[in-house]
């Protein structure tokens, strides 16, 4: 049956104001902006920084983004925050930085975090901020990580990405690497420093050399309750017993390659570093800051064994024992894994952060020494 020219053009005006009101619904529909339900952590910001600016408090925060107990953000994460009208957003989606695309890659046997932040051409550091996890920790089968994404490729199969075998029941023996520490061994396995020490009887843990083979045995069901009371939910050691309730600390976690800043017995602010080599230890102990200054040049070794070194305007220096010290690093990315003389190497980022944080406080350039009137900020390191 034919139409007349009369209904044909009805049904053209019909569908052209049907094709006008989508366009419209279309142009009405922008993206979730920071301002309406997502927020892109500043570097320096706190959680209840954020939190103020809101026009919320700490706990919403923390029950949107399923966050611990820690107050801890970083640079780049993406948090659900409070419309105005008292809605949220529907998620605050992978804690990638808005440029930065990302995947999911589900655990294969085998795989380490090293292993998998290799194959997808990253750092270890920028791995654990993606998963809010630390370095140290354990991958289980079927694990799902978020992962840079690396374009149409699939992601990469165990056998590129292993590194480690995957914790086992019976002692094993491991080849120590250049690189490696107890602690980062030790986690790799499950168990504890103090555990290897005791059974390969060493007298001295902090000179283990590349190419010396170690027993490494099981964690014992103590061991793993412990590990499992003193965790939160991203893998961190939880402190019970604390310094100081009273005044800002530094903790320096060996074995986690991480650094938190404390004031009394609450977290404010962490970040992955990379401490000494096997062969360049960090210094364990209590200590205090004892002098600062904004950019030093460093230099030290000797030329004739080969291990000489000069770094120009190293930024953000705080010494604390003799020559060790915090400071910002503009030559390697690799933080998360030991890497230094003995220092603790930071973020140029992280580095002023704690610089401005701690005390002696500091108004002006050049060097600053601490004294009674102007004391340095308590720093522990241990493994």
């Amino acid at each position: 049956m034919s139409m007349n020219p009369t209904a044909k053009l009805s049904t053209f005006r019909l569908l052209w104001i049907l094709a006008l009101l989508t366009a419209a619904l279309l142009l009405t529909v922008t993206p979730v902006a920071a301002h309406e339900g997502v927020h892109v952590v500043q570097p320096g910001e706190t959680l209840s920084q954020i939190a103020q600016r809101y026009g919320t408090d700490v706990a919403t925060l923390r029950r949107l983004n399923n966050l611990s107990d820690v107050d801890f953000v970083w640079s780049g994460q993406r948090l659900v925050v409070p419309l105005a009208d008292g809605s949220q957003a529907a998620s605050a989606g992978p804690s990638a930085s808005p440029q930065e695309a990302t995947s999911v890659y589900v655990v294969q046997p085998g795989d380490t975090l090293s292993g998998v932040a290799v194959a997808f051409q990253t750092s270890l550091a920028r791995l654990v901020e993606l998963n809010g996890i630390y370095p140290g920790q354990r991958l289980l089968v079927g694990q799902e990580l978020r992962v840079p994404s690396r374009g149409a490729s699939s992601p990469a199969p165990a056998a590129e990405v292993s590194q480690a075998p995957a914790a086992v029941e019976l002692p094993v023996n491991h080849v120590v690497q250049p690189g490696e520490h107890l602690g980062t061994i030790a986690a790799r396995y499950g168990t504890t420093p103090r555990a290897i020490i005791r059974a390969n009887n060493l007298a001295n843990p902090s000179l283990i050399t590349p190419g010396q083979t170690l027993i490494v045995p099981p964690p014992s069901l103590a061991e793993r309750a412990g590990q499992a009371s003193n965790q939160t939910a991203q893998g961190y050691h939880v402190h019970t017993e604390f310094p100081t309730t009273t005044e800002k600390w530094i903790d320096v976690d060996l074995s986690e390659q991480r650094v938190v800043a404390y004031e009394g017995t609450r977290p404010v602010r962490s970040f992955i570093v990379s401490t000494g080599l096997p062969g360049t230890p960090t210094v364990t102990g209590t200590f205090r800051i004892w002098a600062k200054t904004p950019l030093q040049d460093m230099y030290g070794g000797n030329r004739a064994a080969g291990d000489y070194y000069y770094l120009e305007d190293v930024p953000w220096v705080q010494y604390f024992y003799e020559d060790y010290a915090f400071h910002g690093t503009y030559w390697h990315n690799n933080f998360g894994q030991p890497m230094s003389r003995g220092c603790v190497n930071m973020t140029i980022e992280d580095a002023k952060w704690l610089f401005d944080w701690a005390s002696p406080t500091m108004n002006r350039s050049g060097w600053l020494f601490s004294d009674a009137s102007n004391p340095g900020t308590l720093v522990l390191v241990h493994q």
